[in-house]
Formats: C-alpha cells, sequence, structure tokens
C-alpha cells in the first residue's frame, strides 16, 4: 500500500517539511555521484565506483560504529569482492583504514539525508509528505525536526544493534520518517488515506484509516520486509517505535498542561424561587 495524500487538513505552512524534502533532493542530485548519473545520464559503471567510496566515506556502517574506527582495506575488499557482509574484524589487524580521518559519528547524521535511486528518494518523501505535515502543524518545526533527527539515529542505532558487524554502508531517510509516522498514528489514528494498493496486476485505490494503514506498514517489515538483505527493516522497526513513544509522551504532556474547570459552588446552582 502506497499512501497519497491524506484527508487531514493543517493551519500552518509545513515549511519544516518541505525544507526536509529540499535538502534530501539537493543531496541526491547535487552532491551524491548517483544523483549525478540520474540528472545529467552520465555512464553508470564509474558512478557505481564513486557511489560506492562516497557512501563509505560518509555512511553510517554498523561495524564502523561497535568498533569506534573505520572500515579497513580488508574488510571492504571482503564486503565488495568476497561478498561478505559480515566482515567486520576479519583480515589483517594491519590493514589501514580505507577511508582516513573519516567521522564515523557524523555518519549518523548524515545517512539519513542519503538516497541509493529515484525511486528510494520518491518513495521517501512521499511518505514524508503524507504523514510529516500534520505532525509539523500539531507539534511546531522546531520539535518536529528535532523528532526527525533523534528518530532517525534511533533508527540506525537500532540496526547497528541487530546488525553489529555488518559492513554495509547504511543510507536513507526511511528510519526517520518511520519515526514521523509512528507519532501520526499515535495523534491521527482515524485519518484517512488515500492509498493506491497493488494486488498483481490490478491497482486499486482505496481510503484507508491510518491505524490500518500505518499498522499494515509496521507489520510487514517482520513479516515481507526482513527478508530482503537490501532493505534495513530493523531500522525501520526502531524508528517508528521510538516516535510512537514520542507522540504518547506528547499526548501525555498535553494533558497534562491543559487547565482544569473551575469549579462551581453547588449552592449558587440551586434554582430561585
Amino acid at each position: 500500500m502506497i499512501p497519497l495524500v491524506d484527508e487531514n487538513p493543517t493551519h500552518h505552512k509545513p515549511w519544516a517539511t518541505v525544507l526536509l524534502i529540499a535538502v534530501c533532493a539537493v543531496v541526491y542530485f547535487f552532491v551524491q555521484p548517483v544523483g549525478h548519473r540520474d540528472l545529467f545520464q552520465l555512464g553508470p559503471t564509474t558512478i557505481d565506483l564513486r557511489e560506492l567510496e562516497f557512501s563509505l566515506g560518509r555512511a553510517a556502517i554498523p561495524c564502523e560504529l561497535t568498533h569506534g574506527r573505520p572500515l579497513t582495506d580488508d574488510e571492504v575488499r571482503r564486503t565488495y569482492e568476497l561478498g561478505d557482509k559480515q566482515s567486520c574484524g576479519k583480515g589483517s589487524p594491519s590493514s589501514p583504514a580505507h577511508v582516513k580521518g573519516k567521522n564515523i559519528w557524523l555518519g549518523l547524521l548524515y545517512s539519513m539525508f542519503f538516497h541509493g535511486s529515484v525511486a528510494h528518494l520518491t518513495g521517501n518523501m512521499l511518505f514524508l509528505w503524507v504523514f510529516g505535515n500534520n505532525i509539523e502543524d500539531r507539534k511546531g518545526p522546531l520539535r518536529y525536526l528535532l523528532l526527525y533527527l533523534t528518530a532517525g539515529v534511533v533508527a540506525t542505532m537500532t540496526h547497528v544493534l541487530i546488525f553489529p558487524n555488518s559492513t554495509l554502508p547504511l543510507i536513507g531517510a526511511s528510519g526517520a520518517i518511520a519515526g514521523i509516522m509512528g507519532a501520526y498514528l499515535v495523534w491521527f489514528p482515524k485519518a484517512r488515506v488515500k492509498s493506491m494498493i497493488a494486488l498483481g496486476p490490478a491497482i486499486l485505490f482505496r481510503r484507508i484509516s491510518a491505524a490500518w494503514l500505518l499498522g499494515f506498514w509496521f507489520i510487514s517489515q517482520f513479516l515481507l520486509v526482513s527478508g530482503a538483505s537490501s532493505v534495513a527493516w530493523a531500522a525501520h522497526v526502531g524508528g517508528f517505535a521510538y516516535g510512537a513513544l514520542v507522540g504518547l509522551l506528547w499526548r501525555l504532556l498535553d494533558r497534562r498542561s491543559r487547565p482544569r474547570p473551575a469549579l462551581v459552588d453547588a449552592s449558587f446552582a440551586r434554582p430561585v424561587a
């Protein structure tokens, strides 16, 4: 199921959502080598190698975060020449760092603005637009951006926790956007979302409640997506759960901050003869 638009009006311009979409698009098309290829139709072979080196030099990689150092040349060779995606710590102990001077912790931030293809970028930005503008409208741009960034970090660290020896770069805004989706589920479970549903060759368009749509998406991460090695399903789950918890906390704090109605003296409420 692909959400197209929700029937949930906003009262303010979603400038922070627009900013996030613009930043992701600019990074993809004008910073990442793969975006240059898609934008200017350059040959794939050289660009693919440049994109790999770009990701190794900037994106978050579980092995680096668990060991506190960049990948070595041996680890990179075993990953991409021998196909060993769990090659963390393998090879010669004296093998030099593949990317010298890499700040592995900044990779946590950079990764949530990188994408692997136009389809990856478009899908993520569609989800961000459908669900993000209402969270921004309700909580304001600053708290909304804070949720996006912290959800992205939590999502990445969830992936690292489950796959600590992975030597593959983690890219994409999906984990951060999953956090926005989790908060949306808490705040607007009954909102109707116009969605596209693919059933084999047939494509249907239906209005579905956010609770059903987001619930199906969350469950599908375990049943459908977890078998795909190229999809960081654990990051999706971690980001979504974090966003839902933040959404619940926000609701609790909002209830406590509401003024209580004044008590009425019953003696003044009785009719006068």
